[in-house]
């Protein structure tokens, strides 16, 4: 793991190097130069006379098309971009430098703290202290000695005070630092808006909406099926048969092909890998391994009523006298996937039976623990495509909250739910019910 250059505040709030910035925008510079000098020559030999004949028109027909006009909006482009990475360059060095002189205030507060707490032990053992209900035979003894321990009461009351002040003036750093890297995180946004747009007439023709939208699809394919699979499963909740059962299953497609997608993403498991074998439980291992979990668990009633039809389909031919052609055989495991699905989507939740046992309508208080609980994987995985429409509202602590509310969701009623059917399959796999 990389050591963070902010020792003393624990974390980099301001992560990037000036060096690189510096070099990108050298090295487009450059590219800007060499362009508008190809934009030059081409403006000369179509201008130019002292090329006349049939290959001469020729040449300058060719140089009359989109040529120029490419080479015209690139140049201004990556020119664009060059300012661009220049405001940024200069920001991050701002940045870095505040952060700097926060970690130096944080290593500061770390010695003040240090310094209090030892003073705080040195004046719990003073001996003085223990002569709270100590007997004296004079009047004297007794005056020094409740003279010396309200000396030494005064000195430890001091030093915890000068402690709890010292770790104030420490969480106040890291507050502060915290702050800093918001200012850093919604900059970076800003100017990283301002490259994308810088590169609008790079290509020479735009894309159409069409393609941009696949594109986009494409790109958070992973965000875009977890939000289908809990819309799916949350309105699943609210119908019966037929359109319930079909909602149930899929909820259950989208979440296979989620699950497909996440573990194909070798940033994903290249997370999941580093938190297993190096210890690096950040926040991008538990956020991937709450989706991994929970893409897991919506799959379940889907494979469970497709493991339990296709068995009852086959124990169905086993103890007919008849044989049965292939289509017979998918026909009888279809029927029997779909009454399996019915059970499935009828099935109670049982931790929240348990939950709502005792309360004046148990039916009605579980449809609406149910139901809220379904309506939060619909917002957090709705969140999970919004944001990737709308940087404004990508948000650290927005992430956070929906990682662990799908955590709390995961382990608790839909490990319970899932679980139970994962169970009950099981059994029916193995001989054990019918």
């Amino acid at each position: 793991m990389t050591a963070t250059p902010y020792p003393h505040l624990g974390f980099d709030p301001v992560p990037g190097d000036v060096s690189i910035v510096s070099d990108l925008t050298a090295r487009l510079r450059k590219s800007a130069q060499a362009i508008a000098d190809a934009h030059r020559m081409i403006e000369n030999l179509r201008s130019g006379s002292s090329w006349q004949g049939d290959a001469a028109v020729a040449f300058r027909e060719q140089l009359n098309g989109a040529l120029p006009v490419n080479l015209k909006n690139a140049h201004t482009s990556l020119t664009k971009a060059a300012a661009a990475l220049t405001d940024w360059q200069k920001a991050l060095d701002g940045y870095q430098d505040r952060a700097r002189a926060l970690d130096g205030r944080a290593e500061e507060a770390k010695g003040r703290i240090e310094a209090a707490e030892g003073r705080e032990r040195s004046a719990s053992a003073d001996p003085d202290l223990r002569l709270t209900g100590k007997a004296f035979t004079d009047e004297a003894s007794l005056k020094d000695a409740q003279a010396r321990l309200d000396r030494a009461t005064e000195e430890l009351n001091a030093a915890r005070e000068a402690v709890n002040d010292a770790k104030t003036a420490y969480n106040d750093v890291i507050k502060r630092a915290k702050e800093l890297e918001e200012d850093h995180s919604t900059d970076a946004r800003g100017k990283a808006r301002l490259l994308r747009d810088s590169t609008d007439k790079l290509a020479p023709e735009e894309p159409n909406w069409f393609e941009k939208s696949m594109d986009w699809v494409g790109e958070n394919l992973t965000d875009v099926l977890g939000a289908v699979a809990a819309i799916a499963g949350l309105a699943a909740l609210f119908f019966t048969v037929p359109v319930g059962p079909v909602l149930l299953l899929v909820a259950a497609a989208a979440g296979a092909a989620t699950l497909t997608s996440r573990l194909s993403n070798p940033v994903v498991r290249a997370s999941l890998e580093d938190g297993f074998t190096k210890g690096e439980f950040d926040a991008d291992f538990w956020n991937n391994a709450v989706g991994v979990v929970g893409d897991t668990l919506g799959v379940v009633p889907g494979v469970g009523a497709v493991a339990r039809g296709v068995n009852g389909a086959v124990r169905s031919a086993n103890a007919g006298a008849e044989a049965l052609t292939l289509g017979q055989k998918l026909s009888s495991a279809g029927g029997k996937t779909w009454l399996a699905a019915q059970r499935i989507h009828a099935a109670e939740n049982p931790l929240t039976t348990w939950l709502v046992k005792g309360t004046a309508n148990p039916s009605t208080w579980g449809k609406a623990v149910d139901g809220s609980v379904a309506g939060a994987g619909a917002l957090t995985g709705t969140y999970g495509v919004a944001k990737n429409l709308w940087d404004d509202i990508e948000h650290p602590g927005a992430e956070n909250t929906a990682a662990g509310m799908d955590g709390f969701r995961a382990g608790s009623f839909d490990a319970g739910g899932h679980g139970a059917t994962a169970l009950k399959t099981m059994k029916i796999l193995f001989g054990a019910a019918h």
